[in-house]
């Protein structure tokens, strides 16, 4: 049975259905830019329906600020130009709207007939996108103001992007520092800390990293940083995962620690090790099994009457003089200590055998005994040293200052013996076999 032409559907009553629905403004205006129809979005949008809409000049329905922001626009689409382009509304509830609206010419041989107008609202893009930019640019403002470096890398260790202070930190510019990874300008000795930091952030194990490690500057110096690292991973497909990284210059921080632990182990007026140091020496020597290695024990003789004679101030001059003459006499490898008054120690580590810890004793007493010219004194003045030895190859050199304290008593002993024996005797002390 066939279908009347009164029981179809009436195809303009569903069209205008289908416009009606659509969330945008939609319109026909001819070349007089008078509106031929449109749809039920312009209630919402300026409080007029499509009926009183329809034969209204757009300039009307827009307002006149509107329209003369879109009066180019409006030109173009006249000309047979598509036009595109941005605009900001405020509908009949006080709303400010973010619109795309597009000009469609209706072109009829040739000739433009009128012109389509279809307005998106595309508000939450456009908070979304400024939200983003908003972000970018606080971060991108935190970063270039912020006093510390700060960077951002990728998961292979690239910079991608990093700030002023970054770039007075290492030496190098943002476009060098760009061309490199952070293992180019780490300390070799820190690089495998740095690179298992990095696994670790990319598997999930850690998810943020403070360690201190050293750049090498672009000058070839070593700054010493403390660097705090976070991971954020890519958001969607094929995002790529980041890195941001605070990095601050700790240079003089560890400089002040480097210089109070050498403070804790060393003498103050003559710069040598100090007893806290030996002691940690011999305390390591406890771990070395089968070498030998041999200790001297030096004392002045004569010391206390260079105080009691010309004061302390020249004391501490000839103490320093005689812990620059040991440390000119000993090897290298050697250590030496000055453990309270005028008592110094040296750990002989160069030595191969007891003949040779001798040879360093004798080079060493003849070294420090003798004159000293000293800045606060016009003439010269003599002292004497007396030293003693030990040495220990048995893997047990808990012995060593004990014995060489011993054998150095014994030397001053002999030394004062000597002494006796190649005075003068006077007349008064001469036997009757003298006379």
């Amino acid at each position: 049975m066939a279908v009347t032409t009164e029981s179809q559907p009436d195809q303009a009553a569903i069209l205008r259905r289908v416009i009606d629905t659509v969330p945008a403004l939609i319109g026909y205006w001819d070349t007089d830019l008078r509106n031929v129809a449109s749809n039920q979005a312009y209630v919402d949008y300026f409080g007029l329906t499509p009926d009183q809409v329809r034969g209204m000049h757009i300039r009307d329905v827009l307002g006149p600020s509107v329209y003369e922001l879109n009066k180019p626009f409006i030109l173009g689409v006249l000309r047979g130009e598509h036009q595109q382009f941005d605009r900001t509304l405020i509908d009949t509830s006080g709303k400010i709207r973010f619109t795309q609206a597009t000009y469609i010419p209706d072109v009829i041989d040739g000739v433009v007939r009128g012109f389509v107008v279809h307005v998106s609202d595309v508000s939450e893009r456009v908070q979304a996108e400024k939200a983003r930019d908003d972000a970018v640019t606080l971060f991108e403002t935190a970063m270039s103001n912020a006093p510390i470096g700060q960077a951002v890398v990728d998961s292979s260790g690239r910079w991608l992007q990093v700030n002023q202070a970054m770039c007075d930190l290492t030496g190098y510019s943002a476009d060098e520092l760009r061309s490199l990874s952070f293992r180019d300008i780490t300390h070799p000795d820190d690089v495998p800390a740095a690179d298992l930091h990095l696994t670790q952030l990319l598997d999930g194990t850690r998810s943020h990293i403070e360690s201190e490690k050293r750049y090498i500057r672009k000058d070839g110096s070593i700054v010493w940083v403390q660097r705090n690292a976070v991971i954020v991973h890519g958001v969607g497909d094929g995002a790529a995962d980041i890195l941001i990284a605070q990095i601050q210059d700790i240079t003089r921080r560890k400089h002040a620690e480097a210089e109070l632990a050498r403070q804790a182990v060393t003498d103050a007026l003559t710069g040598l090790g100090n007893r806290h140091s030996l002691m940690a020496q011999i305390d390591a020597l406890r771990h070395v099994q089968g070498d030998g290695v041999g200790l001297l024990f030096l004392d002045l003789d004569g010391f206390k009457s260079v105080n009691d004679t010309y004061g302390h101030s020249a004391g501490d001059e000839l103490l320093a003089d005689v812990a620059r003459r040991i440390r000119q006499t000993i090897d290298d490898d050697d250590v030496a200590c000055r453990i309270g008054g005028d008592e110094f120690v040296v750990i002989i580590y160069s030595a191969t055998s007891p003949e040779d810890v001798e040879n360093h004793r004798v080079a060493l007493k003849r070294a420090v005994a003798g004159e000293y010219l000293l800045p606060s004194l016009a003439e010269p003045i003599t002292i004497g040293a007396s030293v003693g030895s030990s040495w220990s190859n048995t893997g047990d050199h808990r012995d060593l200052l004990a014995v060489a304290d011993q054998h150095m008593y014994r030397d001053k002993s002999s030394a004062r013996r000597q002494a006796v024996a190649t005075q003068p005797i006077t007349p008064t002390e001469r036997t009757p076999d003298d006379r």
